[in-house]
């Protein structure tokens, strides 16, 4: 099985780490690899594969994206909204939860926020800091000096934030993650 992929899946944002099990199964229809069980509870989660198929990188992140998505949904419009009631800006209009690898968040001219699943592999420290630097869009759409000034009152590590974020898809996200992604 070519499935060095992982042992575990690390969730740093989230402190959650679950065991990865692996099963194959003589007969598996399409898709060749799936999630069979999640128990957060026992910490572990069970990939089904076919056996004799050699499952790779992008069928195990296409496998555990809906789990990553119900992860993400579950952590970071809660801390969005806990931002907002902490700084007294205005919630955003809507959360959206998506496998962007692009960008870790954006806000749109309609007050969308949207969040990428990466920012699971992040350090919860990293995460806030994107999730204040988009609610500081609410006020100030720009990246001008107002928004810089409501970034740092709001994050005085706010330049060390950024700097770490600048390397953070090296750093931070498994490289089977990243492969299953190109």
């Amino acid at each position: 099985m070519n499935v060095p992929l992982a042992r575990s899946l690390r969730l740093p944002a989230s402190g959650t780490e679950l065991e990865l099990v692996w099963k194959p199964v003589f007969a598996l229809p399409e898709p060749h690899l799936r999630v069979l069980d999640h128990r957060p509870a026992a910490q572990r989660l069970t990939m089904q594969y076919r056996e004799g198929t050699d499952p790779g990188p992008r069928e195990f992140v296409s496998a555990l994206m809906p789990l990553l998505k119900r992860e993400a949904a579950a952590l970071l419009p809660p801390m969005l909204m806990q931002i907002a009631a902490e700084t007294g800006i205005s919630p955003p209009a809507k959360v959206r939860i998506g496998g962007a690898t692009g960008r870790w968040a954006s806000r749109s001219g309609n007050g969308t926020i949207s969040c990428s699943v990466m920012l699971l592999f992040l350090p919860p420290a990293l995460v806030r800091h994107v999730m204040v630097h988009e609610m500081c869009h609410v006020v100030h759409m720009d990246h001008g000096p107002g928004f810089h000034a409501l970034l740092h009152s709001l994050d005085p590590l706010d330049r060390a934030h950024s700097a770490a974020l600048n390397s953070a898809s090296r750093d931070y996200l498994p490289k089977w993650l990243v492969a299953g992604l190109a």
